[in-house]
């Protein structure tokens, strides 16, 4: 899934997320925890990711 205001990445059994707001220095804000909350629903349901 694309997402507009984080960065994600599967390695080696690990998911990264990256807030990628740097204009506003990655504050936090209810569109951002949204895409968080959905990319951590999205690994929680990958189970080729342990971490």
């Amino acid at each position: 899934m694309a997402y507009e205001f984080i960065l994600t990445e599967r390695l080696d059994g690990c998911a990264i997320i990256t807030l990628n707001r740097p204009e506003k220095l990655n504050a936090l804000s209810f569109p951002l925890m949204t895409e968080v909350e959905a990319a951590l629903c999205e690994y929680e349901a990958d189970e080729a990711i342990k971490a």
